[in-house]
């Protein structure tokens, strides 16, 4: 509604009025709508159940469950696996640098073939 006679008719406030009132009629409709759907919704899907027209809907939860078990299971044996061959390369480090320090201090050790069965062991 303008001051001015020209900006609107009295047809066209009306009309825009009742297009306003309908709307807000409508929004009203369907907010009530929504509201007994959600009142009502757990009432009606127990019956439905009861009925065997519905079956309940599986739980997601266990599935997850399952899923990071087996992830932390496969995570762990890959660890310890890696721990493993590491310790085992560094102990073959520590038996090969001992033994090449024992045998370059101490001339003594004279049978050869047991030299080479150490350090063919050591290189597995």
């Amino acid at each position: 509604m303008g001051f001015s006679r020209n900006s609107t008719t009295p047809a066209k406030e009306v009309k825009d009025n009742l297009t306003q009132g309908a709307v807000c009629f409508k929004n009203a409709g369907v907010a009530a709508a929504r509201g007994t759907r959600d009142a009502a919704a757990p009432k009606v899907n127990g019956m439905l159940m009861k009925a065997g027209l519905r079956k309940p809907q599986p739980r997601r939860w266990p599935l997850v469950a399952a899923v990071i078990g087996a992830g932390v299971a496969v995570g762990g044996a890959a660890a310890y696996m890696w721990y493993r061959k590491r310790t085992e390369s560094i102990g073959e480090s520590l038996l090969a640098d001992e033994l090449l320090d024992d045998t370059e201090r101490n001339p003594r050790i004279t049978d050869e073939a047991i030299n080479e069965e150490l350090i063919e062991h050591v290189h597995r």
